[in-house]
This record gives structure tokens, C-alpha cells and sequence, in this order.
């Protein structure tokens, strides 16, 4: 076994080496931080390049044939729930019924 003094020399380089790895860790932690906010950033940046490019890439030639295809396609129907003609006046004099609601 050593002796007190190698002893507290080896505790004194064993805290040094702590200190220095705490200070790396923070220099890291803090170099991620930034890389993150810069991420951040680029996505941002890039999410508005892409709502600019995408209207003005659909009427880019390379996509001509896509769009005659879609417009040789059938074109689906859909039922829509609101009156075609609406006037308030023909709905004042409708009564919806009353549905009493129970306990289940």
C-alpha cells in the first residue's frame, strides 16, 4: 500500500482528470446545442423552400404526363350535405325531432 502522500497525489490527478472530462462534457453539450438550433434552423429554411418549390413544381413539364392521365381518369361524384339552394327562408318552418336519450 502506498503512502498517505501517493495516495492524495493519485486522489489530486484522478479529481484533475474529472475536471477536465466535466469541462470536456460541457464543451460537447454545449457544441450540441448549437448543432441542434442549427438543425432547427436549416429545417425551418428548408420547410419553406419546400412550400415555395411544390406549387411551382406542379406545373413543371416533367409532370405534363401525370396530369393527362389524371384528367383521362373518371371523375368521382360526391354527395354533399348541405341544400344546393339555400334560402333561411324555406328552413324556418322545418322541425327536427326530438329523440329522448336514455340512460345507456
Amino acid at each position: 500500500m502506498g503512502t498517505l502522500r501517493d495516495l492524495q497525489y493519485a486522489l489530486q490527478e484522478k479529481i484533475e482528470e474529472l475536471r477536465q472530462r466535466d469541462a470536456l462534457i460541457d464543451e460537447l453539450e454545449l457544441e450540441l446545442d448549437q448543432k441542434d438550433d442549427l438543425i432547427q434552423r436549416l429545417q425551418n429554411e428548408l420547410d419553406k423552400y419546400r412550400s415555395v418549390i411544390r406549387p411551382a413544381s406542379k406545373q413543371s413539364p416533367g409532370q405534363c404526363a401525370s396530369s393527362l392521365q389524371e384528367q383521362q381518369r373518371t371523375k368521382r361524384q360526391a354527395i354533399s350535405a348541405e341544400p344546393t339552394a339555400f334560402d333561411i327562408q324555406d328552413l324556418n318552418h322545418v322541425t327536427l325531432p326530438f329523440y329522448p336519450k336514455s340512460t345507456q
